[in-house]
């Protein structure tokens, strides 16, 4: 076999390893996009229950940067949906999110428990407390939320990325203190779908090409 024979057979196999692993890639993507989603797309988390006696649980503030919005449309990039209910059939649900600036104004100087540490497998839940003397007014009642769901029965929020710092928070919809709710929350990615498809076409195709490097190296003349 010549020198550029083995070449040839090396770069081959190479091709061929890679393209099984875009081939297995792509297949993975594409099973988890379609067996791991709900009816409308998201990924979504079993219900877990929150329990407290203050009067809100908010989660730590996420700081969003969109400034590679030129390159692509973030806003489209993950849409994520947060269901719940309250357990106590006396109370209904809140749920918002909102800039921190807005929510550190609302909640100044009321008890509330920031959530910490979350985990979903195992499931644990960690709670920083804050500690506070005046009552909130209904969240239903401010106008500064980004989007919020409220009222009895199972609500449910979608809510796109946009350039801020935000927090979720959960609450009675009467603004009482007393938490019973059991809540689920979920993601939807569209690009897994056209990812996992190129990954798929892109590694029939190299298996493809591997295959004709690796025949035409072999193959005698």
């Amino acid at each position: 076999m010549s020198a550029g024979k083995i070449v040839l057979l090396v770069f081959g196999i190479i091709v061929l390893l890679l393209s099984v692993g875009l081939v297995f890639g792509g297949g993975a993507l594409l099973w988890a996009n379609s067996a791991l989603t709900d009816d409308e797309g998201f990924y979504t988390t079993r219900f877990v229950q929150l329990d407290r006696d203050s009067y809100a649980i908010v989660t730590e503030p996420a700081d969003i940067d969109l400034s590679a919005a030129w390159i692509w449309d973030c806003s489209n990039l993950v849409t994520f949906k947060v269901e719940g209910y309250s357990d106590d059939p006396s109370k209904q649900i809140f749920v918002g999110i909102a800039e921190e600036s807005d929510l550190d104004a609302y909640l100044h100087n009321v008890e509330h428990d920031e959530i910490a540490e979350f985990s979903i497998y195992p499931y644990d839940i960690d709670y920083r407390y804050h500690p506070g003397s005046s009552s909130p007014v209904p969240p239903a009642s401010q106008t500064f939320w980004s989007v919020s769901a409220h009222g009895s029965d199972t609500q449910s929020l979608e809510w796109s990325l946009e350039s801020g710092t935000y927090s979720l928070v959960l609450m009675n919809d009467d603004g009482s203190a007393g938490l019973d709710l059991r809540v689920s929350v979920g993601a939807k990615v569209p690009l897994i779908f056209g990812t996992g498809l190129g990954f798929l076409i892109g590694g029939v195709v190299g298996l493809i090409i591997g295959f004709l490097m690796v025949f035409l190296a072999v193959r005698r003349t």
